[in-house]
């Protein structure tokens, strides 16, 4: 009566593995043949500092008489189209040549890059 139990146990066993093999889609019984891959990490890389460079102070009034100078004509302001999404606020002015704001594109459509003409 036992064997008879314990055949009956196997039986029922071995079908639930199947059913379970059957709904995950893959069999969770049999141990993995694969082994772990073991690679070290990569060390630590750190980038070199920027190069920061300090630009040349200059004036606008004695660029656009150079300007004028060497053109024969004087420099224009920028002229913005009337529908234009973008402007340029007045109290801006150029960090390197301090230059008003009538002088400054607005460089990535009104993202807050400015570029000087």
């Amino acid at each position: 009566m036992i064997t008879y139990l314990l055949t009956l146990i196997k039986y029922q066993d071995q079908i639930i593995r199947t059913l379970l093999t059957l709904l995950i889609g893959k069999n969770m019984f049999d141990k993995s043949k694969e082994q772990p891959v073991n690679q070290p990490y990569r060390k630590l890389q750190v980038d070199e500092l920027p190069v920061i460079e300090t630009f040349q102070k200059l004036d606008y009034k004695t660029l656009m008489k150079e300007y004028s100078e060497e053109k024969g004509k004087t420099l224009k302001p920028v002229r913005r189209h009337a529908n234009s999404k973008t402007s340029v606020p007045s109290n801006i002015f150029c960090p390197k040549c301090g230059a008003p704001a009538d002088y400054l594109y607005a460089n990535n459509g009104g993202n807050g890059q400015y570029q000087c003409k």
